[in-house]
């Protein structure tokens, strides 16, 4: 009965969850996903009355503080040869699945290199993202063009000679003992700044499982600063060379990101989960779990927003359903013919 109950209830979520709606915004189009509640049109007009001047893309916080979503996220996007923008908002109304790693009351003792690395954050985040984003590029191509990661790290703004300095810190903060301390830190540290800085040095173990599960712990870290760290890493693991990880340890953190924790770092993590194998079993299960989110992509208009998810439905199902939501849906539920 458990397992009959289950499915009757995932495809009521399926019935009721929102679809896309792209109005006209003050600079181009603007595509809201994941509304149940909401119409996109009162959406747009509520966010514009609460501060008509502000970019209409740094939408989000006004959504989870003022306007009661338990999670949200905006992107702006470029559109070629052209002024406009096109943004995405992603809107999650439901509590449930949005949760937060917990973090610790103490302030653990850091070494030298460490403790450089926390003063360098406190005055230029932009350049430690950067180096996050980079850490395991060699030379890359950006529009044909080969490129080394201290040249795209220059584009993303960060500051050349901050960047070798960290990367020079990093060097230092490789052994047995630092892969402990990341972990400890992660588990208990009250600073953020901290948790930062771990979540930077992880990078140097990506070879371990558990560093990718803190990784990914980091995307849903309180503070936003620290999951923007794990995100520019999460990405820039997706865009290289990875071994395949066993997720099994990660669930409930990968539970809380396809619940909506962290909807920025939605579509980062789904590209690393598809680089990195995971197993088709346990991806479905994820998506059994918590499908609204991803089913929300699937729909989306926008192509950098839905082809992410399609991309990693196809990579764990072995089927390509396109962007049929309701035949996701079934196969997720273990129906034959995703119907």
């Amino acid at each position: 009965m458990r397992a009959i109950a289950g499915v009757v209830v995932l495809l009521a979520v399926t019935a009721s969850q929102g679809a896309s709606q792209v109005i006209a915004g003050p600079n181009g189009p603007v595509e809201f996903i994941g509304l149940r509640d909401w119409d996109a049109q009162e959406l747009f007009d509520a966010i514009q009355e609460l501060d008509p001047n502000r970019p209409f893309h740094a939408c989000a916080a006004d959504m989870r503080f003022q306007l009661g979503f338990a999670q949200a996220g905006a992107f702006r996007f470029s559109s070629d040869g052209s002024d406009e923008w096109y943004t995405v908002v992603v809107g999650v109304e439901d509590s449930t699945g949005v949760r937060y790693r917990p973090t610790g009351s103490t302030t653990v003792a850091l070494p030298e290199p460490w403790e450089e690395l926390r003063a360098i954050a406190r005055e230029d985040m932009r350049t430690l993202t950067a180096t996050a984003h980079t850490l395991h590029w060699d030379n890359i191509t950006v529009d044909g063009v080969p490129m080394s990661s201290r040249e795209v790290a220059k584009l993303m703004g960060a500051d050349p000679g901050t960047l070798e300095q960290l990367r020079a810190l990093l060097d230092r903060a490789d052994g047995e003992e630092d892969r402990r301390l990341a972990h400890e830190v992660l588990a208990s540290d009250s600073s953020w700044l901290a948790r930062s800085v771990a979540t930077l040095v992880l990078g140097n173990f990506i070879d371990d499982d558990t560093s990718w599960y803190a990784l990914v712990g980091s995307l849903i870290d309180p503070d936003a600063r620290v999951g923007s760290v794990a995100m520019r890493m999460v990405d820039g693991l997706a865009l290289g060379e990875t071994d395949s990880v066993d997720w099994s340890g990660a669930r409930a953190h990968l539970s809380a990101i396809f619940g909506g924790s962290n909807p920025f770092a939605f579509r980062y993590t789904l590209d690393v989960l598809v680089a990195t194998e995971v197993d088709p079993e346990f991806a479905r299960q994820l998506v059994r779990e918590n499908p609204d989110l991803l089913l929300a992509h699937v729909g989306a208009e926008h192509d950098v927003t839905r082809e992410p998810a399609v991309d990693f439905l196809r990579a764990v199902s072995g089927e390509d359903f396109g962007t049929d939501v309701e035949a996701w849906m079934a196969w997720a539920n273990g129906q034959p013919g995703g119907r």
